[in-house]
């Protein structure tokens, strides 16, 4: 991620961007969301899973309709809207894993990606989203 601002010095550590950290007595760990690929400049890595041709070419759909961001992340969606795109995507491509994979895409937790998944079949606003989203994936 560019732009972000890490300086460690002993036991003093400052971050800026709102990232999360969690400290120990012995260590310290950082985490920064994904990894950006060696030698694509602001290019982020797709999980394996998602290296396949179907899923390129439906994430690519995504991208095109101005749901998902060049780096695949999502463009203004609501929880629950990232909850419904990620078990969408994962219906028409075989994932099983379905938010540990897009958790980590995205840089949520797998858990809260889930409960965002399962709070949207008891909105009525849910429904006009997968219409969208079931004609762009077909």
């Amino acid at each position: 991620m560019s732009g972000n601002t890490i300086n460690v010095q002993g036991s003093y550590i400052d971050i800026h961007d709102n990232e999360n950290v969690y400290l120990s007595v012995d260590k310290a760990e950082v985490r920064m969301g994904q990894q950006v690929a060696a030698g694509k400049a602001g290019k982020r890595s797709l999980p394996e899973v998602l290296m396949t041709e179907r899923a390129k070419v439906l994430l690519a759909r995504l991208v095109d309709a101005g749901i998902l961001t060049n780096q695949w992340e999502p463009r203004n969606l609501s929880g629950t809207e990232r909850g419904l795109l990620a078990r969408a995507i994962s219906e028409r491509t075989g994932i099983n894993e379905v938010w540990q994979v897009f958790g980590s895409l995205w840089g949520e937790k797998p858990e809260t990606l889930r409960s965002y998944f399962n709070k949207a079949y008891g909105q009525r606003s849910s429904l006009s989203f997968q219409d969208r989203i079931k004609k762009i994936l077909g």
